[in-house]
C-alpha cells in the first residue's frame, strides 16, 4: 500500500462514522420528537435498558462506546437534566458513578424501542448497500483488525 493510501484511510473511516452518526441523528430526531435526543445518546439508554438489573458505571459505558470521560460525563448530564437518566456514586468505590435509567427514561425506551430498532437497523442495511456478502465479511474482518490494532 502506497503513502497515500495510508495517509487516505483514517480520514475516509472518519467520513463514513460522521455520515453515519448524522444519518442516525436525523432518523432519530424525525420519528421521536418528545426529547431532543442524539443517536448515541438513544445508544447509550437503550444500552442500559438491555442491561436491566445489571451495574453500569459511566466508566463502562466510556470504554464500550470508547468515548472520553468528558464527552460520556456531557452526555450523562443532559440525560440527568432530562429526568431520563440517574448518575450515583457506588458506595464501595466513591470514584465509580453508577448509571442507571429513570422511571421515565425506561418508559421511553420501552415505548419507542421498535421504532429505534427499526431506524437501527435500517441504517446498518443502508451501510451495507451494495456490499456482496463476501464483501461484508471482508469489511467486518478488516474493521475488527483494525480495532484490534488499538
Amino acid at each position: 500500500m502506497n503513502n497515500s493510501s495510508l495517509n487516505e484511510l483514517g480520514p475516509l473511516i472518519k467520513i463514513a462514522n460522521t455520515l453515519i452518526e448524522k444519518e442516525l441523528n436525523n432518523r432519530i430526531a424525525r420519528a421521536i420528537t418528545d426529547y431532543n435526543l442524539t443517536g448515541p445518546q438513544i445508544t447509550m439508554m437503550v444500552y442500559l435498558y438491555e442491561a436491566h438489573g445489571k451495574t453500569i458505571t459511566q466508566k463502562e459505558l466510556a470504554d464500550k462506546f470508547v468515548l472520553s470521560h468528558p464527552t460520556i460525563r456531557s452526555v450523562v448530564r443532559r440525560l440527568e437534566k432530562a429526568s431520563l437518566l440517574s448518575a450515583e456514586r457506588m458506595p464501595a468505590d466513591r470514584r465509580q458513578i453508577k448509571l442507571s435509567l429513570t422511571t421515565a427514561g425506561n418508559s421511553f425506551i420501552a415505548t419507542h424501542l421498535a421504532v429505534i430498532y427499526g431506524i437501527m437497523n435500517e441504517v446498518n442495511r443502508q451501510i451495507v448497500q451494495g456490499l456482496s456478502p463476501a464483501d461484508l465479511e471482508r469489511i467486518t474482518k478488516i474493521l475488527q483488525q483494525i480495532i484490534k490494532n488499538f
